[in-house]
């Protein structure tokens, strides 16, 4: 079930243009190296023009456990996702429990309200639609493969550096 859905949501992705042009990586025809690519021309031009650019790197993967459910429910359809696949990513979502071992103690069960699982066929797209505005309102050249991000800006003057800044 998950496969067809994760067909049906890839398809709805890329139709209504979801994650934008910065995400590389779980996304029809964008790749790592069309990451680096676009990564390099970009470095390329500036460096080109005599301007030094800054770059900070990001790894986004812890971030897979601290996905609000509820928010990300509410981008899928403010995406337009139908109600039949929001509701089945909500259920889905919904209703797993977790504790914590630490030697021979064990916590009480409790109820999970975040996070999407690494490993399942559809954690990379959910995670791809939760981040895909990620680059809105930012001040720098954000470019994203999976769970990693580069945000790039110009950093000739403090107003640059202070920009990349803003943006992370």
């Amino acid at each position: 079930m998950e496969q067809i859905l994760l067909e049906t949501m890839l398809r709805h992705v890329e139709n209504k243009e979801v994650t934008g042009d910065s995400q590389h990586g779980f996304t029809k025809g964008k790749s790592c190296l069309t990451n680096l690519v676009a990564f390099c021309n970009g470095v390329t031009a500036w460096v080109d023009n005599g301007r030094a650019k800054d770059v900070i790197y990001q790894d986004l993967s812890k971030e897979f456990d601290t996905i609000p459910h509820n928010i990300l429910v509410s981008k899928l359809e403010r995406h337009g996702f139908d109600r039949w696949t929001t509701r089945w990513i909500r259920r889905w979502l919904n209703g797993h429990t977790r504790r914590v071992v630490v030697k021979s103690s064990m916590s009480k069960w409790r109820l999970v309200i975040s996070g999407v699982p690494q490993v399942s066929i559809l954690g990379a797209v959910l995670f791809s639609i939760f981040v895909s505005n990620m680059d809105s309102g930012i001040e720098c050249t954000l470019n994203k493969f999976a769970n990693n991000a580069k945000l790039c800006g110009e950093v000739n003057m403090l107003e640059g550096k202070d920009g990349i800044h803003r943006g992370t």
